[in-house]
Order: structure tokens, then sequence, then C-alpha cells
């Protein structure tokens, strides 16, 4: 098993699901709410994002889902380089993540089944592969 202190001190010592080099990021003319923000996430790994208002989580996210770009920087998620990923590409390199939004995004007018299994309906999945 790999040493978890020797992972985190050399980020290039194997692909990672999430990589952040020199990310920087920034709303308007106003001031970066990210600067030079480097970051490793290991393929399989689980995290949760927690700080104060105002500390960048949000807008990190949408980085990492690809709703805004990085204004300085490069970005790879699954061993890919998606800083200036072409448009029509993002809702397939989407399908391979799992985001929870704290206001979990739900349907009003679905069950809650029906909401976790809507990605996978769009996707073409067929029932009898997710239904209990």
């Amino acid at each position: 098993m790999p040493d978890p202190i020797r992972r985190a001190a050399d980020p290039d010592s194997a692909p990672d699901a999430v990589r952040l080099r020199g990310v920087g990021f920034g709303y308007g003319g106003r001031p970066a709410v990210l600067r030079d923000v480097n970051l490793s996430l290991p393929n399989g790994s689980f995290h949760f994002l927690t700080g104060p208002s105002g500390a960048g989580k949000s807008s990190l996210l949408r980085l990492l889902t690809l709703a805004a770009r990085p204004q300085a920087g490069r970005i790879s998620l699954f061993g890919q380089d998606v800083t200036q990923l072409p448009r029509r590409e993002v809702p397939a390199l989407r399908r391979r993540m799992g985001v929870i939004f704290q206001d979990f995004r739900l349907l009003d007018h679905l069950s809650a089944f029906d909401n976790a299994a809507l990605p996978l309906r769009l996707a073409g999945e067929r029932p009898a592969d997710y239904a209990a």
C-alpha cells in the first residue's frame, strides 16, 4: 500500500482523478476568489469540501464540474487536461463524476428514487440494471 504522506508530498507519482496546478479564478473585475490553487485527488477517493462563507468552495466546484473556466492555471480530470475542453465534450466528462450539491437540486415532481435514477435513464441505462 502506498504511503499516504509520500503520496501527498509527490503529486506527480500517479495519475489523479482531479489535478489543479496554479489555478486562479474570479468574478468580473473583483479580486480573485481562488489564487494559485494546487490540488490532487486520487482516483477512487472520497472528499468533503468545507469552509466559511466566501472561502471559494462553490467557485472550486464550478471549476471541477466545468461550469466555469479558470482564469489561470491548468485543470486535469481523469488524466485529461480540460482547461480548454470544447463545450460539446463537457457532458460526456460530467457523466464520469458524482457531485452532491448542498441544495440537492431535486425535481419536486419526482420521487427520491426517480431523482436518483434520472441521470441513468438519460444515459440510456435499462431500469432492470438499477431498479431494486
